[in-house]
């Protein structure tokens, strides 16, 4: 899979954010929630992002609906 620099830097911002939302599980519940919901976010824009490069690739092959089904 090819990884744009925006796809890396979504990456980095999630991962970062998820590690944080860790740090502070049983610590800190509201810092938790903090970095929990930024990292929710950043996810969010990773997989749209994700999404949107697998659309623009997939003109020329199978739509995910026409995979055949076992």
């Amino acid at each position: 899979m090819h990884m744009d620099q925006k796809m890396k830097d979504l990456l980095s911002e999630a991962s970062f954010y998820g590690l944080m939302a860790k740090r502070y599980e049983y610590v800190d519940p509201q810092k938790h929630m903090h970095f929990y919901q930024k990292h929710f976010q950043a996810a969010m824009k990773l997989e749209q992002h994700y999404m949107a490069m697998q659309g623009s690739h997939q003109s020329h092959h199978m739509m995910p609906r026409e995979f055949p089904m076992y």
